[in-house]
C-alpha cells in the first residue's frame, strides 16, 4: 500500500521534485531531533518548549550548524558545500512545507518539460547562482530554504505557459496557480532581501527557460 501511494506521488509529480521534497523534510527532522541543550536552553528553559518552538520555526540543530548559508562561512572560511546545503535546511517546519508545497506544484511542470535530469540539473544551478549573488548583495545575512530554486521553477514555468499558451492550462490546476501566487506574494513581501534574492532567481529562472526553449530542449 505504502509502495503504491509512493509510486502514484512520483508519478504525479516526478522523481526530482518529489525527491527533493522528501530531502527537504528528511534534513528538518534530523535538525531537529540533533539539537544541542545550549542550543535549546537559548530559547527557552523549558526543553519540550524550546523543542517545539524550533520546530516550528528554528534552525538550530547540528545540520544548520553546518549546513546554512553565509558570506563569512563560505568566502572566508572556504566552506563552499554551504552554497548547496543551505537549500535543504529550512528555518521549521512551517517554512518547509510552505516551499515543499511550491515546489511540487512548479517542478512537476517544468518537470514534465525537461525531464527529470535536466529539472534537477536546473534546480541546483539557479539556487548556487542564486546563493553567491546573496552572498556578495547581503554578507551579513545567513541564509536556508528551498525558494530560490522554487522561484527557479517558477520563472521557467512562467517563461514555457508564455511561449506555449494553447497549453498553459496544461501546466497547473486552478488551485495550484492560486497557491504558488499565495507563495510568491508572501515571500516577496518578507523583506527587501526576500524580495531582491527572490526576484533574481525567478529572472534567472525565466532566463533559463528561454534558453531552454531556444536550444529547443524545452
Amino acid at each position: 500500500m505504502q509502495n503504491m501511494a509512493r509510486h502514484k506521488l512520483v508519478q504525479k509529480y516526478g522523481k526530482t521534485t518529489t525527491g527533493i521534497a522528501v530531502v527537504c523534510l528528511a534534513v528538518l527532522i534530523l535538525n531537529s531531533i540533533f539539537i544541542s541543550k545550549s542550543s535549546l536552553a537559548a530559547i527557552s528553559e523549558n526543553g519540550f518548549i524550546a523543542w517545539i518552538m524550533n520546530f516550528l520555526a528554528g534552525c538550530e540543530g547540528y545540520l544548520g550548524k553546518i549546513g546554512s548559508m553565509s558570506k563569512a562561512e563560505v568566502f572566508g572560511n572556504g566552506q563552499w558545500w554551504r552554497v548547496l546545503t543551505h537549500v535543504y535546511l529550512h528555518a521549521g517546519v512551517l517554512h518547509c512545507l510552505f516551499n515543499v508545497f511550491a515546489l511540487l506544484f512548479s517542478g512537476k511542470a517544468v518537470e514534465r518539460k525537461l525531464g527529470s535530469l535536466r529539472a534537477l540539473i536546473m534546480f541546483h544551478l539557479i539556487a548556487v547562482v542564486n546563493a553567491v549573488i546573496l552572498c556578495l548583495l547581503y554578507p551579513s545575512s545567513t541564509a536556508v530554504g528551498a525558494s530560490a530554486g522554487i522561484f527557479g521553477f517558477l520563472g521557467m514555468l512562467v517563461c514555457f505557459m508564455a511561449m506555449d499558451k494553447s497549453k498553459a492550462k496544461e501546466y497547473l490546476s486552478r488551485g495550484e496557480a492560486i497557491y504558488l501566487v499565495i507563495f510568491s506574494v508572501l515571500s516577496l513581501v518578507l523583506g527587501m532581501e526576500s524580495f531582491i534574492t527572490h526576484l533574481m532567481a525567478f529572472a534567472l529562472g525565466i532566463l533559463a527557460g528561454a534558453l531552454l526553449r531556444a536550444s529547443r530542449i524545452a
